[in-house]
């Protein structure tokens, strides 16, 4: 079986210093993935990081002071995100966990259940099929390209 080496950046976006040392050790716990962990608490310096788009895969928290995650999301990538998010919640909501995917969200994740391994799978799988929506994208857009330019 062959393993992903690949590096994902990976920020954080989480008020809750506990909470970080809590992600970073369940990254740090698993081996497949390397990740590089980068952390923001505030909300106006999360929407500078991911406007600098330095990462591959963003993991927001739900609660961040007076503004949400979905806030963030909102705010941050007005269309579809430009990279797959991730969003971390203390309490299961079903009415938050449908709107985060409405906004593209690729992942809701209860903190309470989290291990090494799921934490791990989800942001890889998020990456992963963020890419694939991409690439077919893409490929979208080159056959209404190519029919266009039969019909001419």
């Amino acid at each position: 079986m062959s393993r992903w080496r690949e590096t994902l950046r990976v920020l954080l976006v989480e008020d809750d210093e506990d909470d970080v040392l809590i992600t970073r050790d369940l990254l740090a716990a698993q081996d497949r993935v390397h990740f590089e962990l980068d952390w923001v608490a505030d909300f106006d310096e999360a929407l500078e990081r991911i406007a600098a788009h330095t990462h591959d895969v963003y993991l927001v928290d739900y609660r961040l002071g007076r503004h949400t995650g979905l806030d963030l999301v909102r705010a941050a990538f007005p269309g579809e995100p430009l990279a797959p998010v991730v969003l971390l919640t203390g309490q299961g909501d079903w009415e938050v966990d449908v709107a985060a995917t409405q906004l593209g969200v690729s992942d809701y994740l209860l903190k309470s259940r989290l291990d090494p391994s799921q934490l791990e799978r989800s942001l890889r799988y998020a990456v992963r099929q963020y890419e694939t929506l991409g690439e077919l994208r893409r490929s979208e857009e080159r056959y209404a390209l190519a029919a266009r330019a039969t019909n001419d």
